[in-house]
Parts: structure tokens; sequence; C-alpha cells
């Protein structure tokens, strides 16, 4: 058998398979081709525009001719904004059936070539027109409801958590950044108009002026949000800041007024917003690269949220063929992105300020030698624990001790020794309260103890704890061991007391008892 035959007539039927593979391919693609080419409309207005491009709507009422070349049911969809009124009409002048959707959605079909879409447009805009088959547009129609509700729920989640985040913690910034996320999450909402489905009728929805409000907003909210967060006021000079909250109160306002004013003359100030906020974004955005090159505390997570919106803007503008999810919806990933990133950061700077408040309180109110609560320091935590007590009950019992022959030992050995002795006084007292407990040096040689306990027995045991490690000590100094003894005067009570100077004067007074038996038995004994 000749085998280069056999391989030569192998390859041959090879290439006839291919070739029947090939011209099958094609001919389904271009059955598919002329099958889509069944599916278009084109404007029989001014000029012969197909729906696939942007057609450039009036002001005003106007109707719109369409020639449609369709073999099924087809929906033709454009997006609702800035339009009062629309219908569609088929060849007899009957109105074509609406789908509920986001979107002013018709459906049509076979049964008329010819459309006339009768629309009233509150500005001059383009508007994109298309035309797809019933099942494209359903899938369509739900990616679209379901990123955008996810997004809706991303914010109004944020919003509400982070919004009682500050009430709780009195942060004006967490405020701003609730505002901020809030406005964002509206305008988007009202934009990409997932309210049409359950309020079709509403025109107030698609309104202009009231889109331009919520981004005037949006624009407001955002600046004061970054100018809590990286602190302008202290990073930039008084009329740097000044000129951009200037701006932004600007944009503010002119959201406001153009409310009240005709559509013509909001189309005005929308053209100063749009230049406004071009000036205050450029301003922004040079204050956060200066706050991240000065090392400013979450400035780093600032700049990488806003890398992310302008990375979703490329998607945007410049990368427009990479995928149509991301055209489609690159600004609102953009949005829940830097969102998340700045709760991120607007978290950190809360526990930092927390972290910063706390240790400030801590050197204010604790006793540079003993390490324990100095007098107001004391004051202050004693009565936030009087008033727990009076809300919830229970024992209270108060401490107030009193180190014996204390001047004696510093003229004896020294204000060092005497030092050393508070101090460990003061570890003994800590070491045998409670973390809740209020322990604190009222001066001198005198300690307190504050103690809020749910039975007698509790506060009892605490009372004997403390008397008994400090009815006789040996503190070891540098030079000698100094035997240390002190009189504790132990108050408890479930009485309501509206101050603290009552329950003071009932334990010194206690005190000052113990004192005194133990002077008298000291002198019983030597006599």
């Amino acid at each position: 058998m000749d085998l280069a035959a056999v391989s030569v007539g192998s390859k041959s039927m090879t290439w006839r398979v291919s070739g029947s593979f090939i011209r099958l391919f094609i001919g389904l693609v271009l059955c598919a081709a002329s099958a889509h080419s069944l599916a278009k409309c084109n404007f029989e207005n001014e000029i012969d525009a197909p729906t696939t491009t942007a057609f450039l709507l009036k002001a005003g009422d106007q109707r719109l001719v369409l020639s449609c070349n369709v073999d099924a049911q087809y929906v033709l969809y454009f997006p609702r904004n800035y339009i009062n009124y629309n219908q569609l009409y088929d060849s007899k002048m009957r109105k074509v059936e609406r789908l509920p959707s986001a979107f002013e959605a018709y459906l049509i079909d076979s049964s008329s070539n010819r459309f006339y879409l009768d629309i009233n447009a509150q500005v001059e805009r383009r508007v994109s027109f298309k035309v797809t088959s019933l099942g494209n547009f359903h899938k369509f129609a739900s990616i679209h409801t379901l990123t955008m509700s996810l997004f809706i729920g991303f914010c109004l989640a944020l919003t509400l958590y982070v919004g009682m985040l500050g009430a709780s913690m009195r942060n004006y910034g967490l405020y701003s950044y609730s505002f901020y996320v809030f406005s964002a999450g509206v305008f988007f909402l009202l934009q990409e108009g997932l309210l049409n489905i359950v309020f079709p009728q509403v025109a107030l929805l698609a309104n202009f002026q009231l889109h331009l409000l919520f981004a005037g907003i949006t624009l407001f909210a955002g600046v004061k949000f970054l100018d809590q967060l990286l602190d302008f006021k202290a990073l930039l000079k008084g009329w740097q800041r000044q000129f951009m909250l200037g701006m932004a109160c600007a944009a503010l306002a002119f959201s406001v007024v153009q409310l009240i004013l005709p559509v013509s003359d909001a189309m005005k100030i929308n053209s100063m917003l749009s230049l406004i906020t071009l000036i205050t974004m450029t301003c922004t955005l040079s204050s956060c690269v200066y706050a991240a090159y000065r090392k400013v505390h979450c400035a780093n997570l600032v700049m990488l949220g806003i890398a992310a919106m302008v990375l979703s803007m490329l998607f945007r503008l410049v990368f427009t063929e990479v995928s149509p999810f991301l055209y489609r919806y690159s600004l609102v990933l953009g949005i829940t992105i830097e969102a998340f990133i700045f709760a991120i950061a607007t978290s950190r700077k809360v526990k930092k300020l927390n972290d910063d408040r706390l240790s400030a309180f801590k050197r204010a109110s604790t006793d540079s030698l003993c390490k324990v609560l100095n007098r107001s320091g004391w004051e202050g935590v004693a009565q936030s624990l009087l008033n727990n007590f009076n809300k919830e009950g229970g024992y209270l019992t108060l401490l107030f001790i009193d180190i014996d022959k204390f001047k004696e030992i510093n003229d004896q050995y020294g204000h060092h020794a005497g030092d050393r002795v508070l101090q460990v006084i003061a570890k003994i007292l800590m070491s045998r309260c409670r973390e809740q407990d209020a322990v604190g040096r009222l001066g001198g040689d005198e300690f307190v103890v504050l103690s809020h306990c749910y039975s007698e027995g509790q506060s009892e045991r605490l009372a004997a704890r403390i008397e008994e490690s400090l009815a006789d000590r040996d503190i070891r100094t540098e030079n000698v061991v100094i035997n240390t003894t002190a009189s504790v005067g132990a108050y408890i009570t479930k009485e309501r007391y509206k101050d603290l100077s009552s329950l003071l004067n009932h334990a010194d007074k206690l005190m000052y008892s113990v004192k005194e038996k133990r002077k008298n038995a000291e002198y019983a004994a030597s006599s």
C-alpha cells in the first residue's frame, strides 16, 4: 500500500470536511445577521437616523416617526430622564403597550411597520433609543434592576449604620459621611430610573431640576466630608480652605435656587454648576494629594477611593469597548467602592480621635505619682457610677483610706520613701478592685474607692479584702523596710444619693472612727 497516497487522501478529506464546517458557520452567521437586520427602526424625521444612535430631542412637544422592520416581538426602550410625557402609537394611532421597567419601554411587533412617538421633553438633550428582542430586554432590565437595587441597599445600609454610629459618638464627621452617601444614593436612584418601576406615572422623578438639586447636594456633602476627615482646617491655609468650601456652598445654593426658576434658567445654572463642580473637584483633589504628601491620617485611603472613581470614569469615557456592563455601571461600581473605602477611612479616623481623646482624658485625670485617678478624674468617674447605681439599684460601696502616721514616715525616712509608700498602696488598691471600680487619690495620703455592687455580700467582701491588705504591710524602699498600716472607712448603702459629697462625708467619718479606735488600742497597749 502506498502510504503517501493514503496521507494525501486523508488530508484532502480533512480539507473537505473543514470547508463544509466553514461554509455552515458562514451560513449561520449570515442567517443571524439577516435576522438581526429585520429588527431595526429608523427615524423619519429631519435625518434618517437609526435608533442605535443618540437622537437630539428638542425642548417641548414633538412627534417622532419611526419606520420599523421586525419579524417578532421586540422592545423599543429609552431612558426617562428629563421627559415629562411620552406615548407610542402604531400606524393606526392605537396606543402601544408599555412595559414596566426602569426605562420607558414599548412592545412592538410585525403588525405595524410605522410608529409615532409623542414626547414632551423638559430640556434639549440627546436620547439613545434602542431596539432589542423581548428576551434580551428582560435580561437587561433584570440585571439593571438587580445592580441598582444592590447599590441603593448598600448606600442605605451604610447611611443608617454610620449615622447611628455618629449619633452614639456625637461625631460630626460621621454625619457628613452619611449625608454624602445618602445624597449620592438618591442621585443615582433618580438618574437610573429605579423608582419608575414602582411609580411609573410620577413625572417628578424624571425632573431635570430635581436631579440637579441632588447633584449639588452630593458635591457639597462630599467636600464637607473630606474637610472633616482630612482636617483641611489644620492642613490648608485659611483662604484656600474657605475658597474650596465657598465653591461647594455656591454649588449647593445654585442647585436649591434653580428649583423655583423656569427650566430654561435652570439650564443656564446647570452650565454654571458644571464649571463650579470642575473647580471644586480640582481643588479638593489637589488638597487630598497634598494631604497624602504630608502623611495626614487616612489620606492614603482617600486617594485609593478617588483612584477607584477615576478608574470607573475611564471605563465610561475611554475604555468604552472593554465591557458593556462596565460601560453602563462603572460609575455605580466606582461610587460603591469609594463609599466602602471612605467608610473604612472614617472608622479609622474616629478610632484615632477617640484614642487621642481617651489619652488626653487619662493624662488630665491621672495622678502622676500613683497612676490612679486624681481628684477631678475620680469625681467624674464616680459620678457616672452613682448615676448608674441610681438607675439600676444594688449596693454602693465607698471606701475612704488614710495612711496611718504618714507624716512621721516622711519626717523619718524622707519624702522619697513616702512617695514609694503611696505608690505601693495605690498598686494594692488597684489589684484588689475590679476594672469598673473607681480608684483615686484625693490628695496627700488619702485614697478613695467607689464600687457599684449587686449584692451586700459582694460589697462586704470588697471592703474586707482591702482592709485586710492594708492592715499591716511591710513596704520595701531603696534603703529601708517600712511597716505601714491604713485606716479604712467602709460605707455600704442601698439608698439613692444625688451627689458624692454626702457619701464622702459618711465614709470620712467612718475612717476617722477606725483611726481613733486604732490610736486608743495602741495607747492602751503601751500603758
